[in-house]
């Protein structure tokens, strides 16, 4: 039940069951009722604080009706109406509950302008996925469920498996271009992708899905609603998921199961206080990724060796694919409190929790009889089993202990024309990462995935190891904003100022390094934007943002091959904080039948980070360098209707222009990359769909369009284009008793069965020799890109039932 909702059903309550209100009271409580929206005065507000929470007038039930019933969603649940001065699209559960509810969160806004999800894996669980925004990757986009923020602390990546189970989430915001000034991340430069979880029935209840598919792919699901817990006022849900899948490409198994909870409660007029918790527990298999090369010689055709051959060499038997999984466990934890302290103040606040722990199992090669710790070669070493040719396969064990506590507030005054919101966020984040290696028994398994009892050990006693660091962050943002309201409230005019600071402070325990590395960064970030509704169909607004991004924590280490001892990744701790400015021109039209929103928008970056190659002498090794300055603009058009026939279709598109600034440094040249298109930024993309929903049969089909987009910073390779479809059809048949709602659904993934590359996994500087600047030399290729698989063709078969 949405809020406005709720309001409109506690005021009919009131009207009934106070009869000391006269009729002409009860009129004047509810002063408008638009578009599906209800407005209340401050007379019906008064009158539904005053009711028990959790107690009826009434020993029996009565039964409401309403005169008039909710509009229906617009494009099936893929748009809303919004007067935010900003670029920004929701997906509401009306959409959400007809897709596959074994599919992560980031697949539900994957046809939104601008939006780009790539996955190789049909249901987005493993870590091989990406999503991307107007050609700006998940490190530069603010993530969070509930308030809390989800990007790693570390790498500032996010793992959809990590998140809360679509069956579970209410809606999801999607903001191009900025966030809300009050968003507890300061890597948010590309936008924000919030989601937001159910509230809690006030009955007693619950829902159940099991779900079954091509690839030995099932998910069982159920959720279970306590409705009010006796005269608290409090009301919650907790739910549980199980899901298993086999890969489609060879072999390969996936497993993760998961933990959902809210608990919530309210009172007075406008206090709340909601608990959240989420834990995920997963074992997901590495899933290849190819170069351009191997793809097209290939295809979707095994990349992992089933078997483990004994007396194979160690280069072959590392691809064994039980030798490269990824176990991982985490916790996440809220607190939102919202508090209407009287009809000026307005307090929001919330504290949370994360911490996860586990890494990833890796095949690799080691010398046998030495090997180099960091930079220094250690000899007298035991031999290692499944020695051939002097060269052993290991099991890498990449393991990290990472946590965050944080505490969010904001404080919102109005009073006539003015509304001032100003708060703060802390953050408290500490990272521990280590990289060690453990033998490989006659089966093909490592001896162990965690713990030092069977690390491979110098002839000191000590693991050998090729990472070994720790990362301490506080992070503070202070943030003011004040809008002004004028010309009746048409005219909005809003200015603010976020100051962010970030100390970081790092410990390499690894020989030859710098035992301790620090970074601290400040940046004021100003914001300002007007806003103008010009009659009830049209409005328009202009917004200016600025963001910015420190140097990830893991680029501050330098790296080195345990095999050679040269370094694989140079640290860039001292690298300059990206920043960006970004304006847009918005437009929105809505009336009964359609909406539409048009958006113009304009970046400049200067210093902007990539994970790149570079390289030393004549051996490339990995970096986080500074690439110098870009421009992107470009539109975003977003259309859907509300039903015609019970047909609802959408329609999203974005143009999207990059250039680089700057010439990439290679060594002692530089080779010709300023003028060239960014990386990862398709200049066309689009999505066409539309939906059928007469409350019975319903059914959806969305059909998407990638342009081609480069892999290089000199555009000498690219990744091809891309079209895919997905379809899903179901039938909600008569409830029965408590069995409310039976639904069963049919879902299809990549309907065509269409073989393509989804995402780009690392970019390199090129992929082919070029004359360097001034053409007086000639330098080589940097390395060879690597991409994502798109999912195969997959059938998924569903049905749930509330009761």
């Amino acid at each position: 039940m949405t809020k406005n909702t709720y309001f409109l059903y506690t005021a009919l309550v009131s009207f009934i069951l106070l009869p000391h209100i006269s009729e002409a009271q009860a009129a004047g409580q509810l002063t408008r009722v638009t578009g599906g929206d209800t407005q209340h005065s401050s007379t019906a507000r008064a009158a539904v604080a005053k009711q028990p929470i959790g107690i009826t007038a009434q020993k029996t039930p009565e039964t409401i009706n309403v005169s008039r019933n909710r509009q229906p969603a617009l494009a099936s649940g893929q748009m809303s109406y919004h007067t935010d001065p900003r670029a920004i699209s929701t997906v509401s559960r009306s959409y959400i509950e007809k897709q596959a509810g074994a599919q992560s969160v980031m697949q539900m806004i994957q046809n939104a302008p601008g939006v780009n999800f790539g996955a190789s894996d049909p249901f987005g669980v493993t870590n091989h996925s990406l999503l991307t925004m107007r050609g700006l990757n998940q490190q530069e986009i603010a993530f969070t469920v509930d308030g809390t923020p989800q990007n790693d602390i570390n790498s500032g990546q996010v793992f959809a498996s990590q998140l809360l189970d679509t069956e579970n989430l209410a809606e999801a915001h999607v903001s191009q271009g900025s966030s809300a000034i009050d968003t507890p991340v300061f890597s948010d430069l590309g936008g924000e992708v919030a989601y937001k979880s159910i509230d809690p029935t006030d009955k007693m209840g619950g829902y159940a899905e099991a779900m079954f598919g091509t690839w030995m792919s099932r998910k069982q699901f159920i959720r279970l609603n306590t409705g009010y817990i006796g005269n608290t006022g409090i009301k919650g849900w907790v739910s549980f998921s199980n899901f298993h899948d086999q890969h489609w490409t060879g072999p390969g198994t996936d497993n993760r199961k998961h933990i959902d909870l809210k608990f919530t409660k309210e009172w007075g007029d406008g206090n709340r206080v909601a608990a959240v918790f989420s834990w995920a527990d997963q074992e997901l298999s590495q899933y290849y990724e190819p170069t351009l090369a191997q793809w097209n010689a290939k295809g979707t055709s095994n990349y992992y060796n089933p078997t483990f051959v004994k007396g194979a060499s160690a280069s072959y038997n590392k691809n064994y694919w039980q030798l490269n999984h990824n176990p991982w466990d985490d916790i996440n934890v809220g607190l939102p409190i919202s508090l209407k302290l009287n009809k000026q103040w307005h307090f929001n606040a919330e504290p949370y929790l994360w911490h996860g722990w586990g890494g990833t199992i890796a095949g690799q090669t080691l010398p046998s009889g030495y090997a180099y710790y960091g930079s220094e070669k250690v000899t007298g070493m035991s031999a290692l089993p499944n020695t051939v040719d002097g060269s052993a396969v290991v099991g890498e064990r990449s393991t990290d202990t990472p946590w965050r506590v944080g505490f969010n507030t904001k404080w919102t005054y109005k009073t006539g024309i003015n509304e001032l919101i100003f708060g703060n966020w802390y953050e408290y984040g500490d990272f521990s990462y280590w990289s060690d290696f453990t033998a490989v028994g006659s089966n093909g398994l490592a001896a162990a995935t965690w713990g030092n009892e069977y690390a491979i050990r110098m002839p000191n006693g000590k693991p050998l190891r090729a990472m070994d660091y720790n990362v301490v962050e506080q992070t503070n943002g202070l943030y003011l904003a004040d809008t002004v309201s004028l010309l009746n409230d048409k005219l909005k005019i809003s200015a603010g100022l976020k100051a962010m600071m970030v100390d970081r402070r790092g410990t390499d325990k690894m020989p030859n390094t710098q035992y301790v590395v620090s970074g601290n960064s400040f940046q004021p970030l100003p914001r300002v934007s007007i806003h103008y509704q010009i009659n009830s169909h049209h409005q328009i607004y202009v917004n200016g943002t600025t963001g910015f991004r420190p140097p990830l924590s893991m680029s501050f280490f330098d790296i080195y091959n345990p095999n050679t001892g040269a370094a694989t990744q140079l640290g860039g701790g001292k690298t300059k904080d990206e920043y960006s400015i970004e304006e847009e021109l918005g437009y929105r039209y809505r009336d009964k039948t359609f909406t539409a929103s048009v958006v113009f928008f304009n970046y400049n970056f200067t210093n902007r980070q990539i994970a790149s190659q570079t390289y030393i002498g004549s051996s490339p090794v990995s970096t986080f360098i500074n690439v110098g300055g870009q421009t992107s603009r470009g539109v975003d058009v977003e259309f859907g209707t509300r039903p015609f026939y019970h047909f609802s279709p959408y329609v999203s598109f974005e143009y999207l222009y990059t250039r680089l600034g700057d010439n990439f440094k290679v060594g002692d040249n530089y080779l010709p990359t300023k003028g060239k298109e960014a990386v990862a930024s398709p200049r066309f993309q689009g999505s066409v769909g539309i939906s059928y929903d007469d409350s019975h049969f319903f059914g959806n089909f969305a059909l998407k369009y990638i342009g081609t987009q480069y892999s290089t910073f000199m555009n000498d390779q690219q990744m091809p284009s891309q079209v895919h479809a997905d379809m899903s059809i179901g039938y909600r048949f008569p409830s029965y008793g408590r069995l409310q709602k039976p639904t069963l659904q049919v879902n299809f993934i990549n309907l065509g069965d269409n073989h393509y590359l989804s995402g780009i996994g690392g970019v390199m500087a090129s992929a082919k020799s070029h004359e360097n600047v001034g053409n007086t030399a000639v330098v080589g290729a940097t390395g060879t890109p690597t991409y994502f698989m798109g999912a195969g063709f997959t059938v998924a078969v569903q049905m749930g039932i509330h009761f």
